[in-house]
C-alpha cells in the first residue's frame, strides 16, 4: 500500500475517532445539563426542527422545544428535585458522513425532597445523531426503561413502593 493511501486511511480513522469522542461529549453535556436543571443547555443538545424523542409513558415529542418545555422543565426543574444521570457503556457507530447512532446505558437516581421519594432506575438510550454546521446533535432518542426501584422515605423509615424489571411491569 502506498504511503498516500495509508495516510488517507489514518486520516479517515482519526476523523471517525474524533466523531465518536464528540458524540460522547455531547451525551455528557446533555446528562450534566439535566442534573444542573439547565433547560437551554439541554435544548442545545438536540437538532432544530423535527426531532423524535420517545420517552415511553413519560411522553413523545416531535421537537426539542416540546421536550424541554413540555417534559424537562415541568418534571425536572425544581429545587426539590435532585437528579443524577450517569451514562455508560456507549456503543457508537458512525454511519458515514454526518450520521451516527448510539446506545447508552443510563443509571438514574432521583430524590424528591417535597414528596419524600427516592427513585433508582436503569434504562437504555437509543440515539441517532447528525452533524449540523460542524456540530453533532441528537435527532432521535428512544428511552428503553429496564429496572426501577421507587421508595418513600420519612425520618427513620424507607418503604419500597415499586421494584420491577421495567416501569411498565
Amino acid at each position: 500500500m502506498a504511503l498516500e493511501q495509508r495516510i488517507e486511511r489514518l486520516e479517515l480513522e482519526l476523523q471517525r475517532l474524533k466523531d465518536i469522542e464528540a458524540i460522547r461529549q455531547l451525551k455528557a453535556h446533555y446528562l450534566n445539563a439535566c442534573d444542573c436543571q439547565d433547560p437551554e443547555a439541554v435544548r442545545d443538545c438536540f437538532a432544530e426542527g423535527e426531532v423524535v424523542i420517545d420517552m415511553s409513558y413519560f411522553g413523545h415529542c416531535q421537537n426539542r422545544d416540546e421536550f424541554v418545555d413540555g417534559i424537562f422543565v415541568p418534571r425536572g426543574c425544581h429545587d426539590y428535585v435532585l437528579d443524577m444521570h450517569h451514562g455508560a457503556n456507549p456503543e457508537i457507530e458512525i454511519l458515514g458522513g454526518d450520521r451516527a447512532r448510539g446506545v447508552w446505558s443510563l443509571n438514574y437516581r432521583n430524590i424528591n425532597t417535597r414528596d419524600q421519594t427516592l427513585t433508582l432506575m436503569s434504562a437504555l438510550y437509543h440515539d441517532e445523531y447528525r452533524r449540523l454546521a460542524g456540530q453533532w446533535k441528537v435527532t432521535r432518542s428512544r428511552t428503553e426503561y429496564r429496572t426501577v426501584l421507587h421508595c418513600e422515605y420519612a425520618p427513620g423509615s424507607l418503604q419500597v413502593q415499586t421494584a420491577a424489571r421495567s416501569l411498565a411491569d
